[in-house]
């Protein structure tokens, strides 16, 4: 079982190639302590959902073992089991999906990669005259990488007695700032390029953010959206507080992303443009591994269905369409399919709310990769 802070690409490749019947589970482990038995009926009810739809004991015997181990108001349980085993499951905090479950021959993987796609990469940056306490959160973590910075300048005092040396002593300590502030700058860059991100939370010390933005690569600084939150590093009670903004301006940061491909989506709607909508033009895309960017809605009311076989690109909306020999091919939910074919061939997937404003026609359609 993989049970990680860490839900990467790869590691739903990984789950999406493992054969068998999944059991797909989000459960709201948001409950105070005295609701712990309403708690256990509402997982109860879930299983016994599960098994009018054919789940074995086996299975349901390793969600349960699962959800009793979960820490209660850490946030929604999802978790993906097949073969008598979970084979994924992460806790998501702050995950606004309602009990959930679902059996079929793909994990359903949608209110999954909607809260990642709100939970981008970023980089937190607390800052003081001597160098910087990062956290870096890759794209979809729930717990940091955390790395110390110590600049090479240890001379940040500038009260020194008055007199003539005073003012030598004023730009030796603020060369110093300088020095240190450059070595978080640079710091700063490669800890962005690790995780991959585009979103710089700053913190600190009002001077030392003003040398370390002068320091910053040109790259962070056209690049990177930069937004201050509150605190410093000595301990001075602001910690609660800088996690609650982090967590809204990376949430705020996810959702205005998501915006901005919507948006570009509808800009390339032309015959000259990249975007392809509608199951027929989006389904053929995936077919050819032309898709880039896969936008789908995730609507429980959908009642759309597809095919799949054993290879990535093996996908249709008919079984009748495949002009090889179609043994082991499979009807799925339509966005369960789609989101594997995404996957499997190296295309992003973007999980859109059903009555979003330019969501693709039949509420599925992409962007393709320019030739």
């Amino acid at each position: 079982m993989t049970t990680g802070t860490e839900i990467d690409t790869e590691v739903l490749r990984e789950l999406l190639s493992a054969p068998g019947r999944f059991l797909s589970v989000y459960f709201d482990l948001d409950t105070r302590p005295e609701m712990a038995q309403d708690a256990e009926e509402r997982w109860q009810g879930l299983c016994r959902g599960l098994a009018d739809q054919g789940a074995g004991a086996g299975d349901l015997d390793a969600l349960t073992q699962r959800f009793l181990s979960s820490q209660p108001g850490s946030g929604v349980l999802a978790a993906f089991a097949a073969s008598g085993e979970v084979r994924l499951s992460a806790v998501l905090p702050g995950c606004e999906q309602s009990d959930l479950a679902t059996a079929g021959p793909l994990p359903h993987l949608l209110p999954l990669l909607a809260w990642r796609q709100d939970h981008p990469a970023h980089v937190v940056a607390v800052v003081d005259r001597t160098g910087a306490d990062l956290q870096l959160y890759p794209a979809g973590a729930t717990e940091s990488i955390r790395r110390t910075v110590t600049g090479p300048d240890d001379e940040i005092e500038r009260n020194q007695p008055g007199g003539m040396s005073q003012m030598r002593y004023q730009h030796r300590a603020e060369d110093s700032w300088e020095h240190n502030s450059a070595k978080v700058a640079e710091a700063l860059g490669l800890a962005l390029a690790e995780v991959d991100a585009h979103v710089l939370m700053l913190a600190g010390d009002v001077r030392a953010r003003q040398y370390l933005t002068k320091h910053l690569p040109v790259r962070v600084r056209n690049e990177v959206s930069i937004r201050p939150v509150s605190g410093g590093r000595s301990p001075d009670g602001a910690w609660s507080q800088r996690m609650v903004q982090i967590d809204a301006e990376t949430c705020r940061a996810g959702r205005e992303r998501t915006a901005a491909l919507v948006r570009h989506f509808s800009e390339e709607r032309s015959p000259l443009g990249h975007a392809v909508e509608g199951v027929y033009a989006t389904l053929r895309a995936l077919a050819d591994g032309q898709l880039r960017i896969l936008l789908v809605t995730d609507d429980p009311a959908s009642r759309r269905t597809a095919w799949f076989g054993p290879g990535p690109t093996d996908i249709s909306d008919l079984s009748t369409a495949f002009t090889e020999d179609t043994k082991g091919f499979v009807r799925a939910p339509l966005a369960d399919v789609a989101v594997r074919a995404a996957l499997l061939t190296g295309a992003e997937v973007w999980v859109l709310a059903p009555g979003t404003p330019g969501v693709p026609a039949q509420g599925i359609g992409g962007l393709t990769r320019y030739l």
